[in-house]
């Protein structure tokens, strides 16, 4: 089993610190968040995810920037697997610059841009523009020795396994692939995950671990709590059946979450997935190394007993 970590997890972690903690925990590799920074160190903030995110990356790095994460990563036997970035689709000029970076780095992997969704803009035309750019893509990915990965990620055109296959399929599944996120498919794209892996075949390229749920929105605004609170808890009678009750998402940590992972790893392992698994917690219930170390403490009993 090969574990990586994606930094945008462990936002606290200097790369130094991040590579430090993941080879104690047993952590063999590592995917490096790229995203712009702020220049002024004053803007920056308090560490976070998608802020100021001490391993990030910024994609206008100098060679003398880039030998940081790369040293980090060597000197704790960790290897670079990913490069990963926020992309917009259509954005081939920012893919290869990404490219070329990920080749510096050692890299053989970067997530690529796919169309976000909100309704304004109708599915098809977004699929067909998003096509065009993976065909470009693919090119790309032969010339520079990069395996390009389409997310399964809410609130885009590719939610869920099979709606990220009508974006690959008839592609090099040599140089494009599906990086498969169960996690971000209790928000939204959720079929059954073995189905799933099975359409993807070949190009089910890499998977990320977290985990997510949902609960009723108990109260309102102003405080007043939902009457059909008890009843989306529990079932039964709505006290007003005419008054629908909301549900929220959020993160939760990997055992606590509506993705049963000890089931998607039985699934991948029938369908013979040997690549790699990188961590992606949201949930804070841990501090960032003890999040690592209990990550990999889980992944490798749950692996360990399937055999």
């Amino acid at each position: 089993m090969k574990l990586s970590v994606f930094t945008v997890a462990t936002p606290d972690l200097s790369p130094e610190e991040l590579a430090r903690a993941a080879s104690a925990a047993g952590i063999q590799g590592v995917e490096w968040r790229c995203k712009e920074q702020p220049q002024d160190t004053q803007l920056q903030g308090p560490p976070s995810f998608w802020g100021n995110n001490l391993s990030t990356i910024d994609p206008r790095v100098t060679d003398e920037q880039l030998s940081v994460f790369s040293s980090a990563a060597n000197r704790y036997g960790l290897q670079s697997i990913a490069l990963t970035p926020y992309l917009t689709c259509g954005d081939l000029e920012g893919t290869e610059a990404v490219f070329k970076l990920a080749v510096q780095l050692g890299a053989s992997m970067v997530r690529v841009g796919v169309p976000f969704y909100n309704g304004t803009r109708n599915y098809n035309e977004m699929l067909q523009d998003a096509v065009s750019y993976l065909k470009a893509v693919e090119g790309l990915a032969g010339e520079y020795g990069i395996k390009a990965l389409v997310e399964t990620h809410h609130f885009t055109i590719a939610p869920s396994a099979s709606a990220a296959y009508r974006l690959v399929q008839g592609l090099n599944p040599d140089k494009v692939g599906v990086l498969y996120d169960p996690g971000n498919m209790v928000y939204e794209g959720f079929e059954n995950y073995r189905m799933g892996m099975e359409l993807l075949g070949p190009y089910l390229a890499h998977v990320h671990v977290k985990n997510a749920g949902w609960r009723p929105v108990a109260k309102d605004a102003s405080g007043v709590e939902h009457p059909n609170l008890p009843q989306a808890e529990h079932g039964g009678q709505e006290a007003e059946p005419l008054n629908p009750i909301a549900w929220s998402g959020s993160w939760r940590p990997i055992a606590s979450g509506m993705v049963p992972w000890k089931r998607v790893l039985a699934d991948l392992k029938a369908v013979g997935y040997d690549g790699w698994f990188g961590v992606e917690d949201f949930s804070e219930a841990y501090d960032s190394k003890t999040m690592l170390s209990l990550y990999a403490q889980q992944m490798r009993a749950w692996w360990e007993e399937l055999d």
